[in-house]
């Protein structure tokens, strides 16, 4: 049997008041994750050492998110718990499950030890909160493999790498960025407030039964005004018992007591993700801001932007679809390319089809700011000239000199000249082919069969 698991004792799992007012362990920023390995670069990579205003790695220059940070479980939970601390949502907790192994699950690569039979069973580091075992193993089974978050694989690796990048803590909280004058931060704030009102939310597992509509308690409960909370995640309906298991009828959707006409009768149940019919023993997850009347299939609960998974099933509506927090965010706020952080000022930089903060738009090599000056852009990075020529500058085929960046050069497949009548010219006769066709071979261009084969026979 699958048994859900808590952390007895565990003050950050108590409330979401308890989680932003307990005392917290003070880790520097540049400390944390500080000589993870990184998952691009392998051993490329001495380990992570976070660059001092950009939020990438100045050995390998990938972002923390592509390191094996090790991401404490209570963190995670204030990170998420902060999302909900001004809403009258009930408790956010992460609970685990360990349930036997099925051919659809993934499995962790255990060490055999001597004669011993490898488990058969396999925990779960998240479940969707207040599901039972069945409704667990139907969800898992119904998302790719490799986002399953089953302990020791790469899918619970995943799950910590797309928390940090779809809810970056620098998006919730103004100490944490760098570019925040008094007056931003009033702006970052009451950003903020707005989409913890207005858009965030949990999505709800439930098992499908066509042609009726979910009974779902509202997430919005008023704390004061409910009963002592039920196990289970915000707006998790009581008394679930099983996939087959109606539960007795409560507020549904955002408080309506009606049932929406097309969610009964003549029409089956439709993932707003790819229109396609729910089937009686499938779950379902369903969000509160997009109302009752839709819901996804697990693996389509992702977000519009990005196509991942939303993380923990947090999800941020607007315009009648779900998105991540960070490309929510992008919806309504520039983001610098350079820091990541949101943008709250009013002038700022636009080039290469990216914002910057005004003095973050800098050389991606040596951070001399680029403002008035010429640069050369690779890969969205900007570069100043003299850091271009020395990382990436061709040598001229003819002169054997390096062509810098703010000359003009002429290319054919793997070879490079100056677009000068002096280098670009023929192998054999010397004659100008600046502007003119010519017949390569090798490292050698022609103007003509005939000098072609004169250099050749020579």
């Amino acid at each position: 049997m699958g048994e859900v698991q808590h952390d007895a004792g565990d003050s950050p799992y108590e409330s979401i008041a308890k989680i932003d007012t307990s005392k917290k362990e003070v880790v520097l920023g540049h400390e944390i994750g500080s000589g993870s390995k990184c998952l691009k670069c392998g051993d490329a990579c001495t380990g992570l050492e976070l660059h001092f205003w950009r939020r990438i790695c100045k050995i390998c220059k990938c972002s923390p998110e592509d390191h094996a940070v090790q991401i404490k479980e209570h963190e995670t939970v204030r990170k998420v718990g902060r999302l909900f601390d001004s809403t009258n949502y009930k408790k956010y907790t992460v609970d685990k499950m360990t349930i036997e192994h099925t051919e659809m699950m993934a499995k962790p690569e255990a060490p055999v030890i001597g004669n011993a039979e490898p488990s058969k069973n396999i925990t779960f580091e998240w479940i969707p909160q207040g599901a039972t075992e069945k409704m667990v193993k139907r969800y898992m089974e119904m998302i790719p493999i490799e986002n399953q978050p089953v302990e020791g694989t790469e899918g619970a690796q995943r799950r910590a790498q797309q928390m940090q990048k779809q809810l970056p803590d620098h998006d919730q909280q103004p100490e944490l960025c760098q570019q925040l004058n008094t007056e931003e931060a009033e702006r970052m704030l009451d950003f903020v407030k707005d989409y913890k009102e207005k858009a965030v939310g949990i999505g709800q597992v439930q098992p499908v039964v066509p042609h009726k509509v979910p009974q779902l308690q509202m997430q919005s409960l008023s704390l004061e005004e409910s009963a002592p909370a039920p196990q289970g995640h915000p707006g998790a309906p009581d008394g679930v018992q099983g996939m087959d298991h109606e539960p007795e009828k409560t507020s549904v959707g955002v408080g309506e007591d009606t049932v929406p006409p097309k969610a009964v009768g003549e029409a089956k149940w439709k993932c707003c993700r790819c229109n396609q019919g729910m089937t009686g023993g499938d779950v379902a997850v369903f969000a509160e801001r997009a109302g009752n009347d839709k819901c996804w299939h697990p693996g389509c609960f992702r977000c519009r932007t990005c196509n991942e998974l939303l993380v923990d099933l947090i999800y941020f509506y607007k315009d009648d679809d779900i998105f991540c927090g960070r490309h929510y965010a992008d919806l309504l706020k520039p983001r610098c390319a350079a820091c990541d952080e949101l943008i709250f000022s009013e002038k700022y930089t636009l080039a290469e089809e990216l914002s910057w903060h005004i003095d973050h738009f800098c050389c991606w090599n040596c951070d001399t700011v680029l403002g008035g000056r010429r640069y050369v852009a690779r890969e969205s990075h900007p570069y100043c000239l003299p850091c271009y020529d020395k990382l990436f500058a061709k040598y001229c085929g003819t002169c054997n000199q390096k062509i810098e960046a703010d000359s003009k050069r002429l290319n054919h497949e793997n070879n490079f000249w100056h677009a000068d009548a002096a280098c670009f010219k023929c192998s054999s006769c010397a004659v100008s082919l600046v502007g003119r066709s010519f017949l390569p071979k090798d490292r050698n261009i022609f103007c003509s069969v005939q000098c072609k084969r004169k250099y050749f026979n020579q």
